[in-house]
């Protein structure tokens, strides 16, 4: 049941961040379009915050894992 969880979380973190690449790039090309304030206070604060949680719930994942090697050994 935990190895299918962390696949999980692994997944959604791999989301996020794809997200994030997401919202960068439809961001930018808002510039064009009567939407262009939209940019500025909601696409890329929400992309930062999709960086930010996959990365830490990828760090997280890494440091159990390490974790759990270190007490087994």
């Amino acid at each position: 049941m935990k190895g299918i969880l962390r696949l999980f979380l692994l997944i959604i973190s791999l989301v996020l961040i794809g997200n994030f690449a997401v919202l960068r790039i439809y961001g930018d090309t808002l510039q064009s379009t009567h939407l262009f304030i939209v940019r500025g206070t909601v696409f890329y604060p929400i992309s930062w915050l999709n960086l930010v949680l996959g990365l830490s719930l990828i760090i997280y994942l890494v440091w159990e894992w390490i974790k759990k090697r270190k007490s087994s050994g």
